[in-house]
Parts: structure tokens; C-alpha cells; sequence
């Protein structure tokens, strides 16, 4: 059995959803034929344009679309790695990215991108190909129709496993990009396991929500293929001016109509679908997946009590090791203790080490380092990084590297994971070491608030104040006095922020998470820090 992302697209798989459909965009829609074989074409192309390269990798600026996933599929085939380059990034930092990658050869949606042609103007790109179907043909970029009026590449070209797959470019918190590695096995292992763990079938209706450059798309499109579901694509591209809740009812809409059952999404997004876009039981959900950040209890019980018969499982992972561990609710939760994030995934391995070195016990917090098939080979370009994060292990008498990832936690006595927090999400105020999350929890204990974030801002004496700002349910309000009293009760006098704001809407990442930097810029802007 072959173990490479793209033959995901099985030959038993077309034999038997062949003329099924495989994605749904809008109006428009692809079966599963039809997807293999523009995908062969333009991987005929792109052989012809990159297969020499001396760095095989192909940028990809697009939202998930039917273009998009021919287009990752063929550079697959073409035995070449996808880089997503974010479309709500500014284009500097885009360019950035295409010099650090060393791209020669691009593929673009001016429609979701219309900055497009600056990025097409860096000096490392030689080809660009538009992913825009009704989009002509320029002096550099061939238009779609041409770029797929041509034989198809007889058969995929011959790679291993452990050749790159895609680079998916973060910057953490550092706020500079660095592309993570990852290769077919580790993107094989991640898609095997969750076809397994959370039994995706034909019968599936899978909601695509993650933009390429997040790892969440990884199931959304390749389990969909996989298991022969459809993928159903709400194309956001046109509706960038309607404000926030036209947006996200619009989305919801989409999520009703095509009567999806899985959707996979970030705990901030779901907050957002529930107050302002209207999800609720009339939704066909059979499941609901959550990552990329924690969950506060009050708020994921609010969730849950609006869709009782859909299922709901916490999966954990930093984008350099894929998915690790998965934890299913049992029920809405109670209290608010932290939700665990479970055990470990199949072929992985975490252990949690103290900052001595050493390993810790039950109930000891300590940083969560992991080994596995998911477990990325580094950063691109960046060895001194790499060494940094990718250590041998000092518990094993054989060669064992481990991933540390920066996030810290303990195990309980039954073996499963809580989540403790990340070292770069603590902040010094007042003299006390202060976890954000902690005064996030606190926040999320009043029912009148969606969704709440809280930044650090200098301060001469202080080292660092807090400021909250918090979002409130759809027809609630949010009383600052109120809310500043509740936090007074719950928390230390040094964990209270010192301001706190309400507003409509928070800024979101790409990846639906809340824009901490962004937040962080503005109120050191208005308050002229």
C-alpha cells in the first residue's frame, strides 16, 4: 500500500466513487475522475516547468477551492512539494517567504489574492500559473484553460516517503516565517489516523474552513478524498466587504444547505459560527473537531448544549508535529478545569520533561517533547532552529529525537494529557509569572461573553499590565464593571487586567485563531506606547 498523500486518490478509490462528486464550490462542482485527471495534467506541466529544480518546492497562494486542490494534487503528482502562502497576509511578507522557499514557480488565485502580481514580480519566480479560471493569460502567468490543454503525466512520478510533501510557513510568536517540513509520511500518518479514529466515509460531508497554509485543511481535503466523501467548499472569496455576521451566517448557510457532518475548526471559530452566524441543531453535524487552541470549559459547553447530538473531540498538536494526541468529550463540561487533550494518536510517543532535564511524574508539569510518524524534519533553511527544537533523547538507549514543542502539561495517573499552557504565552506582571489562559478561563466563567482575549502591554514599573478584551453573545451585553468585579472575586489582584475592553468583533489569523499581535499593535497604538 503506497504511503504518498496524493494516492490518496486510489485506483480502487476511482473505480468506485469515480463519478461521484468530490468537491462542491458554489454552483459548481467535480467528481472524483475529473479531479485525477486535471490534476494529471497540470502535473505534466509542472514536471515539464520544476522538475529540475534544485528546490522542488511549488508556492500556492489560494483559498481552498476546486482550482486549488487540482492544483496541490498536481504538484504532488509532479513529485514536488506545495508551499500555501497565506492570502491574508500582506504581501511583504508573502515575498519574504517566496525568497526564503527559493519559489521559481507559482500558483495564483488573483481573485482571493489581488495583490497577485507583486508577488509574481519577486525576483526568485520565473512561472506563474493562474488558478482563476476565467482569469487571461499575462506576460508571466498561463492561464488556467492552458495550463491544463495538455496530456495528462502518465503516471505520478516516483518520490519516497520521506520526501517533502508541504511546507506550511508560521511564525509563532516570534513574528518571523519559518516553513515547517513536513513530509508524506508524516502527512500519511496524520490522514490515516484520523480516517480511523473518527470513521470518515463515503457517506461523509466534510466542511472545509482551514485556508491550505493551516494544517487543519490537511484533513479537510485529503480525507475527503481518501475516504471518497465529498468536501464542500464555501467560496468566501466575493464577500469580502459584507460585514462580520453576513459573513459568517453566509457560511453557516453554506454548512446547512449541503447538510455537511464534520467540520473541523479552531474553538474561537465555532464561538463566532455559534453568536453571530446561527449554528445550531438544525445543522446535520455528526461531529465536531476542535485545535489549534484551548477551549474554555463555559464556552465549549455553550457549544455543545446548542448542538447536543453532534459529538465533539479536543485534538492536540503544534503545526510541527500534526495532530498527537485527541480527547472526546463526554459531555458539555462542567466546572472549569481545563479540557485534557487526551493520549497519543497512533505510531507517536510524549513524554514530559521538566526544565532539568528530567523526566517528570504524574501530575508534573513540564515541557511536552514528541517522536512519531507526524513529527516534521525540521525547519526549512534554518539547521541551527532545527537542532534547537529536534533533540536526541537522553531517556533511550538507541537514537531517539523528539520534538520539544514549546507547549507545557502534565500526565494524570490514568496516562491522559491536560494542557498547561505555553511558555511564551506567560507573561511577567507585577513581579508574578502570569499564564493568559488562566485569565482567559476566568473571563469565559461569564455567560454573557462569546469570546475573550487577554495581551500583555509594557509597562515602565510593571514589566507588563494585561488588558482584556472581550466580545459579547449575540443580543447580550457586557458590563465592564460587572466583569471586572467577577475577575476581582476569581482571581489575584495582579492577574486582574488593568483595562478592559468590549468590542463587536475580535481580529482573527488565517486559521481562525484570535490575532494576539494584532491586538497587541493596536492598543500600543492608540495608547501611543
Amino acid at each position: 500500500m503506497s504511503l504518498l498523500l496524493h494516492d490518496v486518490l486510489s485506483p480502487e478509490l476511482l473505480s468506485r466513487r469515480g463519478d461521484a462528486v468530490a468537491v462542491v464550490q458554489g454552483e459548481r462542482s467535480v467528481t472524483f475522475r475529473a479531479l485525477d485527471e486535471a490534476s494529471s495534467r497540470l502535473a505534466a506541466l509542472l514536471h515539464a516547468k520544476a522538475g529540475a529544480l534544485p528546490t522542488p518546492l511549488v508556492g500556492v497562494t489560494s483559498a481552498v477551492t476546486i482550482e486549488s486542490v487540482i492544483g496541490i494534487l498536481g504538484v504532488l503528482k509532479a513529485g514536488l512539494a506545495y508551499v500555501p502562502l497565506d492570502i491574508r497576509s500582506p504581501p511583504d511578507r508573502l515575498a519574504r517567504i517566496v525568497r526564503d522557499a527559493k519559489l521559481e514557480v507559482l500558483l495564483l488565485d488573483a481573485l482571493a489574492f489581488p495583490e497577485a502580481p507583486a508577488l509574481a514580480a519577486v525576483e526568485s519566480v520565473k512561472d506563474v500559473i493562474s488558478l482563476e479560471p476565467s482569469a487571461p493569460a499575462g506576460p508571466r502567468a498561463l492561464a488556467w484553460r492552458e495550463a491544463l490543454d495538455r496530456p495528462p503525466l502518465a503516471a505520478p512520478v516516483k518520490v519516497l516517503i520521506d520526501d517533502l510533501a508541504y511546507v506550511l510557513y508560521t511564525s509563532g510568536s516570534t513574528g518571523e516565517p519559518k516553513g515547517v517540513m513536513l513530509t508524506h509520511r508524516n502527512a500519511r500518518t496524520f490522514v490515516d489516523w484520523m480516517e480511523k479514529e473518527f470513521q470518515v466515509t463515503s457517506e461523509d460531508r466534510l466542511m472545509s474552513r482551514s485556508p491550505l497554509n493551516f494544517d487543519l485543511s490537511v484533513f479537510d481535503v485529503f480525507n475527503a478524498l481518501k475516504a471518497g466523501a465529498t468536501l464542500i467548499v464555501h467560496d468566501g472569496r466575493q464577500a469580502k466587504h459584507e460585514d462580520g455576521p453576513a459573513r459568517h451566517r453566509a457560511y453557516v448557510d453554506t454548512l446547512r444547505k449541503h447538510r455537511a457532518t464534520i467540520l473541523y475548526t479552531t474553538p474561537s471559530t465555532f464561538m463566532t459560527l455559534l453568536d453571530k452566524g446561527g449554528l445550531d441543531a438544525t445543522c446535520a453535524l455528526r461531529l465536531m473537531l476542535y485545535a489549534g487552541e484551548p477551549f474554555r470549559p463555559p464556552l465549549l459547553k455553550q457549544l455543545m448544549l446548542a448542538l447536543p447530538k453532534t459529538k465533539v473531540a479536543n485534538i492536540y498538536g503544534p503545526t510541527e508535529t500534526n495532530i498527537v494526541t485527541c480527547y472526546w468529550l463526554p459531555g458539555p463540561p462542567e466546572g472549569t478545569q481545563p479540557i485534557p487533550i487526551g493520549v497519543e494518536v497512533d505510531d507517536t510517543d510524549i513524554i514530559v520533561v521538566d526544565d532539568a532535564g528530567r523526566r517528570c511524574g504524574v501530575g508534573e508539569v513540564g515541557e511536552l517533547w514528541v517522536r512519531g510518524g507526524t513529527v516534521c524534519v525540521g525547519y526549512f533553511g534554518k539547521d541551527e532552529l532545527t537542532a534547537q527544537r529536534l533533540v536526541k533523547s537522553p531517556f533511550h538507549p538507541f537514537p531517539a529525537w523528539y520534538w520539544r514543542t514549546g507547549d507545557y502539561g502534565f500526565r494524570r495517573e490514568d496516562g491522559v494529557l491536560v494542557y498547561h499552557g505555553r511558555l511564551d504565552n506567560m507573561v511577567k506582571t507585577r513581579g508574578y509569572r502570569v499564564e493568559l489562559g488562566d485569565v482567559e478561563s476566568a473571563i469565559a466563567q461569564l455567560p454573557e461573553v462569546s469570546i475573550g482575549a487577554v495581551v500583555p502591554l509594557p509597562h515602565e514599573r510593571h514589566g507588563s499590565v494585561l488588558v482584556a478584551l472581550v466580545v459579547p453573545r449575540e443580543g447580550k451585553t457586557v458590563s465592564v464593571e460587572a466583569l471586572k468585579a467577577h475577575l476581582t472575586r476569581t482571581l489575584p489582584e495582579y492577574m486582574v487586567p488593568v483595562a478592559i475592553e468590549v468590542r463587536g468583533e475580535l481580529p482573527s489569523t488565517s486559521t481562525g485563531k484570535v490575532d494576539r499581535q494584532r491586538l497587541i499593535a493596536e492598543l500600543k497604538a492608540a495608547r501611543q506606547l
